[in-house]
């Protein structure tokens, strides 16, 4: 069990990091992903800072707020593989890259909450292992992430 919660959870950031041709990013396809949302459309400005922030590492980093707060997996007491509050820190972040949701190996559910709040929550079909982004409007206007739970087991 536990050498198939490790596979899973090194899984999606190993596919989000999967070079993209800078192409695919501005195809309607990709274009379509982002703006669905099934509880309401994002607000008109998080579609433009959701691409940049998948393909500019500079611009990533710069709309995280530090230390970033989350959940992590750890292996507990009995080998399991448990949930931990974590802080990231910009030393040992991993760049977010795009995921192609095209594959029909990751799917996407989009929480908007006003203009000011999105929640992203990343699921692998094939297993019960996902990730949770949170998005928040800076006072500035900016849009920035402001929660991450790295791939963790769900429940179904």
């Amino acid at each position: 069990m536990l050498r198939i919660a490790i596979f899973f959870a090194t899984l999606l950031p190993l596919a989000a990091c999967r070079d993209t041709a800078p192409s695919s990013a501005n195809t309607p396809a990709a274009a379509e992903q982002i703006t669905q949302a099934p509880n309401g459309r994002l607000p008109a400005d998080f579609d433009a800072f959701y691409q940049k922030f998948h393909t500019d590492s500079l611009y990533q980093i710069a709309h995280i707020v530090w230390p970033l707060q989350g959940l992590s997996s750890v292996e507990g007491d009995s080998g399991r593989q448990e949930k931990q509050a974590i802080f990231w820190e910009p030393a040992k972040w991993r760049m977010h890259r795009p995921v192609d949701f095209r594959s029909g190996d990751f799917k996407r559910d989009l929480q908007v909450l006003g203009d000011e709040l999105v929640v992203e929550r990343i699921s692998y079909v094939a297993a019960n292992f996902g990730l949770e982004r949170r998005f928040v409007r800076s006072s500035q206007g900016e849009w920035e992430l402001i929660y991450y739970s790295d791939m963790l087991e769900t429940a179904r």
